[in-house]
């Protein structure tokens, strides 16, 4: 186990935790359709910034999220594996610091858009 300090870190973390999410029954069909080499990255950019202070990322992650039919069981699973997942590979203050502004993201995400 180590801490999240490179964007290889977040690359793996990403790429690991979307195996699970296609894979998984309750929320794999939100990512079928997902052209992921494109995808990825973006979602790697964005924890960069969150995590790593990077500079690049401008999308609006909630406008393109609030597209989504989202309930509170799909959201849920989401972030238990999102969570998990941080948990199989990393420790410390960035592995923290991504569970909670996750859970935070959730909170807001929630309030907004999950029915």
């Amino acid at each position: 186990m180590k801490e999240i300090e490179t964007k290889q870190d977040l690359v793996l973390l990403i790429d690991v935790f979307y195996q699970k999410l296609v894979q998984d029954e309750v929320v794999s069909h939100f990512f079928k359709h997902l052209d992921l080499e494109e995808h990825l990255p973006r979602v790697v950019q964005f924890w960069s910034f969150i995590l790593l202070d990077e500079a690049g990322y401008s999308a609006n992650m909630m406008e393109k999220h609030a597209k989504l039919d989202l309930n509170q069981e799909s959201f849920e699973r989401w972030l238990k594996l999102f969570h998990e997942t941080i948990d199989q590979f990393f420790v410390g203050e960035k592995a923290d610091l991504a569970k909670q502004r996750s859970t935070l993201i959730g909170w807001t995400m929630k309030t907004k858009f999950i029915k």
